[in-house]
């Protein structure tokens, strides 16, 4: 291969395959990953997007979180431009679910300070087998938090 075309490949594949910058945690056959959370102009709350894993082979019901950043954490989905509480959620076994813009969501309400980008925010998942999974979730600009979560 010649050098201009070895460099251009090489360019090319440095260019497509970035690090996550998500936050991402694991306990037992639960994996979180892809977790952001984008900088919102509301000083009171904000909108949290993740994956959540199962690879168990047993359902496993995700019931809430909790955050030292705000008053509570509500799980959301939205329907026909509606949100509507969504707890417990079940996660299939070897399966997965994406809280992502336009679908489950988590809210967190009553902010303790209005979070910028750069920010660090831990979410500890809650879920039915009394596992619990705690995550740390950067805070980004909404276009990079929406590059960050998957195309699944």
């Amino acid at each position: 291969m010649n050098r201009p075309v070895a460099f251009v490949a090489l360019a090319a594949l440095l260019v497509s395959c970035h690090p996550s910058r998500g936050g991402h945690a694991a306990a037992g056959a639960i994996a979180v990953t892809h977790a952001v959370i984008p900088a919102s102009p509301s000083t009171s709350e904000a909108s949290a997007f993740l994956v959540i894993n199962n690879d168990g082979g047993a359902p496993v019901d995700f019931t809430g979180a909790l955050t030292p950043a705000a008053d509570s954490v509500l799980l959301h989905r939205l329907v026909r431009g509606v949100m509507q509480p969504a707890t417990p959620l079940e996660i299939a076994a070897h399966g997965y679910v994406n809280l992502v813009p336009g679908g489950y969501h988590l809210m967190l309400e009553g902010l303790r300070r209005p979070l910028a980008v750069g920010d660090t925010v831990t979410l500890a998942l809650r879920f039915g087998s009394g596992l619990t999974v705690s995550v740390r979730v950067p805070v980004l600009s909404y276009t990079d938090a929406v590059s960050e979560l998957p195309l699944r």
